[in-house]
Order: structure tokens, then C-alpha cells, then sequence
């Protein structure tokens, strides 16, 4: 019986980031190069048969973290597989924050490499197809949906969003969403500030919506805000559960 060597890491920051814990098969790959992008499919997408399992990858809580929002996860388990030479992601299990236990995402995942183009292609048009606008084709605006789940932390805390003029759009607290409804298109920034003042740029087209997920994460005084774009098919259902 052929046995498999796993390289085990685990690593760990004390100051406000999450902790990253990795268990590798013994494997050789380099880092990708930065033109070959990291694909995240989530517990129900399906992973093309071909794909050749790199490891397992779990962010958690290192019980300092402030900055461990959905954004970051994703992040750091993306930049995990691409340090391990692998581009496919595959979420096996989320956990978002709660009251009573943690104020952090954390996933557990596994990695895989596949550099088969037709395989990559298959998995771009899936997604393209999962995020794919619901507004009527000769729309002449676009939306974004502003939401923010009740996940507990920071919930007696409301902040306001605003765009580059400084204008209000809207005000969110734990469990509300407002959507904002434009025809100006290109770049446009908007935020929300407590104790700090976190930004997302939003490359608004014709014809499309958005979804921005906002939330209180910790902070030095009483929170900061959390203002993240997220994707469309995960935005659809989050605020399609949201009363």
C-alpha cells in the first residue's frame, strides 16, 4: 500500500490577522505566476475530475484577529494555494461570525492544481453564468445592493454609507439592506466610518447589479466597518435571506 507524506504548517500571527494552518501532500511545485489566476469554487460547484489534490487549508481564529472578514479568508487561502503551486479552491466548509462564539469567518478548504485550458475554461464560464446580471438586458441603469447580515458583532452599531461627494446613500444596521439605483458608469468609490473609514471602488456598467456585504468588525475603541464587494451568486443568497 502506497503511503502519502503530508508536510504539516501551521501558522500563527498574534496581532490582529487570522490563523493560517496548511497540510500539504509531499509536492514540488513552484508558486504560480501571477497570470494564472486562483479559481474558488464553493461547497456546491462542483470540481472538474482532472484536478490533482495539492492539500488541505483551514483560516481561523488566532484569538487576536480583528481582521478576518470574508474578503480576507478567501484571500489568504488563495494566496496559500498559489504559494503551493495550486489554482483551484474548494470551499468544504464555512463558518460565519456569530454571537456567542466567534467574530471571524473561517473556512477549511482543499487545493488542487489543473492547468487544463479546456477544464479552466468550462469552470470561467460556470461562474460567469452563477454571477450573471438579473436586470433586464436593455436596462439603462444599474444597482447595488447594500447589505449587512446579523452576525452579532458590533450590533448595536449603525454607520452610514456614502459616495465620493460625501453624500449619504444609505444607513445600515445589523440586519438591514437598502439598494441604490445609478446611470452614472466607471469607477465610483463608496464607504462607511466609525472608527475608521473602510472604502470599496465598484466599476458600475450599464445593465448590472452589485453586492456589497458590510458588517462591524472589532476594533480599538468600539469597531470599525467592514464594506467588502462580494460576488453575485453569493450576494444573491445572503440578501435573498435577509427579511
Amino acid at each position: 500500500m502506497k503511503k502519502i507524506l503530508f508536510i504539516t504548517t501551521v501558522i500563527l500571527f498574534t496581532s490582529c490577522a487570522t490563523s493560517i494552518s496548511t497540510k500539504l501532500a509531499n509536492k514540488s511545485y513552484q508558486k504560480l505566476t501571477n497570470d494564472i489566476p486562483v479559481i474558488v469554487l464553493d461547497k456546491n460547484e462542483e470540481l472538474p475530475s482532472d484536478s490533482e489534490f495539492i492539500g488541505e487549508v483551514k483560516i481561523g481564529d488566532s484569538g487576536f484577529s480583528t481582521d478576518c472578514g470574508y474578503n480576507k479568508v478567501i484571500s489568504d487561502v488563495t494566496n496559500v494555494a498559489k504559494n503551493s503551486g495550486a489554482n483551484v479552491v474548494k470551499i468544504t466548509e464555512i463558518k460565519k461570525p456569530s454571537t456567542l462564539g466567534s467574530t471571524c469567518y473561517r473556512i477549511k478548504a482543499k487545493i488542487y492544481r489543473n492547468l487544463n485550458t479546456e477544464s479552466l475554461s468550462k469552470l470561467a464560464e460556470n461562474r460567469n453564468a452563477k454571477n450573471k446580471s438579473r436586470l433586464p438586458e436593455n436596462s439603462d441603469y444599474a444597482i447595488v445592493h447594500f447589505y449587512r447580515p446579523s452576525l452579532g458583532t458590533g450590533g448595536l452599531l449603525g454607520f452610514k454609507i456614502k459616495n465620493a461627494n460625501d453624500s449619504i446613500i444609505g444607513r445600515l444596521r445589523n440586519g438591514e439592506k437598502f439598494i441604490y439605483k445609478t446611470k452614472e458608469f466607471g469607477e465610483q468609490s463608496f464607504y462607511g466610518a466609525l472608527e475608521t473609514k473602510e472604502e470599496v471602488k465598484i466599476n458600475i456598467e450599464k445593465g448590472k447589479e452589485y453586492f456589497v456585504r458590510c458588517a462591524v468588525t472589532m476594533g480599538v475603541a468600539f469597531g470599525r466597518p467592514e464594506i467588502d464587494l462580494i460576488e453575485n451568486h453569493i450576494g444573491i443568497e445572503e440578501y435573498s435571506e435577509m427579511r
